[in-house]
C-alpha cells in the first residue's frame, strides 16, 4: 500500500499575493504544520516561505516538492496564525505582506546575532592601582585604568588596543576575554538600581484592584485609563506587570517610537528582576534576531518596544499595554496593512485571552467612545501623583503683543517676562513649535512665486545653520535663490513664516547669555542626539529647550516651570475630520510637561485665535467638555466613530493616469448601496518624489462592506483601513 501524499499552501517572501501548492516529501510529513518555514523551488531559483495550509489533496495535475524545512518548529504560534488571518482580512491586504509584520526581515535571512569580545579584570583594584603604578605610561596600564573605570567590563573594540597588547595581561590572568552576544544589556550605558513599588493614591488604587481582578480570572477585557499627566498611569503599568508575572504570565509594553528612550528603559528595568527585551528599529538585525528567539523560547517574559512589537512571538501572553494610545506612531500608514498597533493589540488579547490595558490623558475619541458603549472599562484618574498640582495655562492674543512690538516677535511680554523669571530661579523652559527650519518659505515679491522642491508639491524650508532650502517630504536640497526660478526677478525673494531655528537665534538675540537646546528632525539625525539631548537638559546645561512635538510626550524634567506654546493655530488649520483632536491632544501633552514634581508650573498659549474653543478646553485640561463637542460633531457628519473610513490612494509618474484609475474605481465602488464614495481628490500632498497621488474616502458602517466588494478590483492602490488622515 502506498503511503497518502501531502500537500502544503505556502506564501513566498516575495511580492507574490497568492499561495503556491507544494508536495511534502514523506520524510518530512510529520514536521509539516501551518507556521513552518521552509524553502521552495520557483521556477528555476530557490526562495523561502511560510506553510499556510496543510491538506492532502492538490488541484493541480503536477506540483513541485518542497526543498527543505528550515526548522521543524513553527515561526508563528497558532494565536498569532490567527491574528494574520483576522489581519489579512480586515485590513484587505494579502497574507504575504502580513507574515512580513510576523516574520521580520532578520528572521526571514536567518541573521546571526553578532558576537564581541569583552575584557574584564580578574584583580583587586588595589593590586590593579600596584601595576599601573610600576607600569605607567605602558599600553597595558591604561588598558587597566580603563577596566577600573566600569564596574562590569568593556568591549575589546572600545579599548582602542591591538590584541598583542592584551597578551602579556591575558597570560599572567590580569584579564579574562570571552565571546559574548551584544544584547541589550550590554549596549546600554545605564546601570539599574533597584526601585520599589509606590503607594497609590485612592484612585490608582481603584483603577489597579480592577486590573488584578481581570488578570487573575485570565479572560479578555480591555481597560481604558484616561488619566491626566502626571497621575501615575506609569506606576499602574509597572505593578499590573509585576502582577501578571506572580500569575505566571508575560507582558508586552508597546510605546510610541519618541518615547522609547533610555530614561523609560530604565524605569522598567529598574524595577524587574526579569530580563526585557528592548524592541526598536536602533537595535541591528542580530541584536532584534536573538531577542525574538528569547521571546518565542519563553526566556523573556517582558517585552517593550515601539509600533511592530505588538508582533513579538512572547509566550504566555498575560497583559499587553499600550501607553499613549492615541499617538499617531502606533498606525502604520506607509505601506500595506496599514494597521493600527492599538487596535492589533487589542485583537491579540482578545485571541489569547489577555488583558489589555489602553492608557492615555487624551484618549482616541474612538477609544473613549468604546468605553462609554460598555466595550471597555472606563478608569479616570483626575489627581497628579506625589500631589504635584496642574499648570496655570494663560491664552495669549498675540494680535495685542504684535501691536506693542510694532512689528513682528516670536514672544509675547507675558512670555519674555516668565522666561526671565525662570532664567533668576534656576529654572527650565520649553518652547514648543511644531515646525522646524529657520524660515517655511522663499517668496517672490515680483510674481509671488515660492520656490518649490522640483519632486514634490512642497514649499522649500530655508535651513540657516546648512544655508540651503530643503525639502522636508524627499529631502531634497538647493542652494538659496539669488534670482526667482519662476520670473527671473533679480533681489525679489524674501523669505516668510518660521521654526524652531529662527525661534533660537532670536531668544539668543533678546537674553545673549541664555543656554538654549534645539530639539527637531534636524539636531536629532545621528545615533542616540535625541537621547543625549535629553541628558543635558536634564542635568541642567540649558535653561531652554525648544522643540517639535519630540518635547512633547512621555519626559519628565523636575526643573520645567515654564512652557510656552508658540504657534498653535496651525493644528486647527489642517482639513481632516480629526484636526481639533490632535490639536487638543498635543496641546495637553505639552502643557503637561509644566510642574510634575513639587514646584508649580505655568503655561503660556500664544494664538491669533483666542477665543477657538479647543484651545480653551486644553487651557482648562477639560477632556470631557472636548470630547462632547467633538462627539457631537462627529455624529451629526458621519465620522469615527460612527462609521468605518477607509482611504484608496492611487500613485503614477503621470498625474492623468493616477486620476484615470482613481475614477474608474470610483465609479465601481459608488454603486454598491452599503457604503458612501466621497469624491475623488488629490492627496493633501499631491506630488511626492515625482509620484502623483489622488485618493477618495468611503464610508461604510461595517468594515466588510467594504472589503467584499474591494477583494474583485483588479487595479493597484493602497487601502488604508481606519486612515489616521482624511487629508495627508
Amino acid at each position: 500500500m502506498s503511503n497518502p501524499r501531502l500537500f502544503v499552501e505556502v506564501v513566498l517572501d516575495q511580492s507574490l499575493t497568492k499561495p503556491l501548492d507544494y508536495e511534502v516529501p514523506l520524510a518530512w510529513q510529520q514536521d509539516a504544520q501551518i507556521g513552518v518555514r521552509v524553502e521552495v523551488p520557483l521556477k528555476t531559483s530557490v526562495k523561502k516561505g511560510t506553510i499556510t495550509q496543510v491538506k492532502s489533496h492538490t488541484q493541480w495535475p503536477t506540483v513541485k516538492s518542497i526543498l527543505r524545512l528550515l526548522s521543524s518548529e513553527k515561526e508563528l504560534s497558532d494565536s498569532q496564525w490567527k491574528l494574520a488571518q483576522w489581519m489579512s482580512h480586515y485590513y484587505a491586504t494579502p497574507l504575504q505582506k502580513v507574515l512580513k509584520c510576523f516574520i521580520p526581515p532578520h528572521i526571514r535571512k536567518e541573521v546571526q546575532p553578532k558576537k564581541q569580545l569583552w575584557v574584564t579584570l580578574l584583580k583587586s583594584k588595589e593590586v590593579a592601582l600596584s601595576y599601573i603604578e610600576k607600569n605607567r605610561n605602558t599600553p597595558q596600564a591604561t588598558v587597566l585604568e580603563q577596566l577600573l573605570a566600569t564596574t562590569r567590563g568593556i568591549f575589546f573594540a572600545e579599548l582602542h588596543v591591538s590584541k598583542a597588547t592584551l597578551k602579556p595581561l591575558l597570560q599572567d590572568k590580569w584579564i579574562a576575554i570571552e565571546s559574548i552576544l551584544t544584547t541589550e544589556e550590554f549596549l546600554l550605558e545605564e546601570e539599574f538600581f533597584p526601585t520599589q513599588a509606590k503607594n497609590f493614591n485612592p484612585e490608582q488604587q481603584s483603577c489597579f484592584d480592577a486590573i488584578a481582578a481581570s488578570l487573575e480570572k485570565q479572560c479578555y477585557e480591555t481597560h481604558l485609563i484616561q488619566g491626566i499627566t502626571g497621575s501615575g498611569k506609569t506606576e499602574i503599568y509597572l505593578q499590573a506587570i509585576q502582577k501578571t508575572l506572580d500569575l505566571g504570565r508575560n507582558a508586552i509594553l508597546l510605546v510610541p517610537e519618541i518615547s522609547l528612550t533610555s530614561q523609560t528603559i530604565e524605569r522598567f528595568r529598574s524595577r524587574f528582576s526579569e530580563k526585557i527585551a528592548i524592541l526598536h528599529h536602533r537595535r541591528t538585525l542580530g541584536e532584534r534576531t536573538h531577542a525574538w528567539e528569547e521571546l518565542r523560547s519563553g526566556k523573556i517574559r517582558i517585552a517593550i518596544g515601539a509600533r511592530s512589537a505588538v508582533f513579538c512571538p512572547i509566550q504566555k501572553l498575560g497583559l499587553i499595554i499600550v501607553d499613549e494610545e492615541h499617538d499617531g506612531s502606533y498606525k502604520q500608514s506607509e505601506e500595506c496593512p496599514c494597521y493600527s498597533a492599538r487596535d492589533v493589540a487589542i485583537k491579540r488579547a482578545h485571541i489569547e485571552q489577555a488583558v489589555a490595558l489602553l492608557g492615555s490623558a487624551t484618549p482616541a475619541i474612538e477609544s473613549r467612545y468604546n468605553a462609554d458603549i460598555g466595550k471597555y472599562r472606563l478608569h479616570k484618574l483626575q489627581l497628579r501623583a506625589n500631589a504635584a498640582t496642574l499648570p496655570t495655562v494663560q491664552i495669549v492674543d498675540m494680535k495685542q503683543a504684535r501691536q506693542i512690538a510694532q512689528g513682528f516677535t516670536h514672544f509675547s511680554p507675558q512670555l519674555l517676562d516668565k522666561i526671565e523669571q525662570r532664567l533668576a530661579q534656576g529654572e527650565q523652559t520649553l518652547l514648543f513649535l511644531n515646525k522646524r527650519g529657520y524660515h517655511r518659505q522663499q517668496v517672490c515679491a515680483q510674481c509671488r512665486a515660492i520656490s518649490k522642491c522640483p519632486h514634490c508639491d512642497l514649499a522649500l524650508t530655508f535651513h540657516r545653520q546648512e544655508h540651503h532650502l530643503r525639502c522636508h517630504l524627499c529631502d531634497y536640497q538647493s542652494p538659496v535663490h539669488r534670482t526667482c526660478p519662476s520670473c527671473g526677478a533679480v533681489e525679489s525673494l524674501s523669505f516668510k513664516g518660521f521654526g524652531t531655528e529662527h525661534v533660537e537665534r532670536s531668544l539668543h538675540a533678546i537674553f545673549p547669555d541664555i543656554r538654549t537646546l534645539r530639539m527637531d528632525r534636524d539636531t536629532t539625525r545621528k545615533k542616540n542626539s535625541h537621547e543625549d539631548l535629553f541628558k543635558q537638559f536634564r542635568s541642567h546645561k540649558a535653561d531652554v529647550l525648544i522643540g517639535t512635538q519630540m518635547i512633547a510626550k512621555g519626559f519628565h524634567f523636575p526643573a520645567v516651570t515654564l512652557v510656552g506654546v508658540l504657534n498653535p493655530d496651525s493644528a486647527l488649520m489642517i482639513p481632516d475630520f480629526r484636526s481639533t483632536e490632535w490639536a487638543f491632544q498635543i496641546l495637553t501633552q505639552v502643557a503637561g510637561r509644566a510642574g510634575r514634581s513639587q514646584l508649580p508650573g505655568e503655561v503660556i498659549f500664544q494664538t491669533f485665535l483666542p477665543e477657538h474653543p479647543v484651545l480653551h478646553f486644553a487651557a482648562s485640561q477639560n477632556y470631557e467638555a472636548f470630547y462632547e463637542a467633538a462627539l457631537a460633531e462627529r455624529k451629526q457628519f458621519l465620522y469615527p466613530p460612527f462609521c468605518h473610513l477607509v482611504k484608496l490612494v492611487f500613485s503614477h509618474t503621470d498625474p492623468q493616469k493616477a486620476e484615470e484609475q482613481a475614477h474608474a474605481v470610483f465609479h465601481i465602488l459608488s454603486q454598491c448601496s452599503e457604503i458612501q464614495a466621497l469624491p475623488v481628490t488629490t492627496s493633501g500632498h499631491p506630488k511626492i518624489s515625482n509620484q502623483y497621488y489622488y485618493q477618495f474616502i468611503i464610508k461604510a458602517k461595517k468594515v466588510l462592506s467594504i472589503n467584499n466588494p474591494l477583494n474583485n478590483i483588479q487595479s493597484k492602490f493602497k487601502i488604508d483601513i481606519d486612515p489616521l488622515s482624511t487629508f495627508y
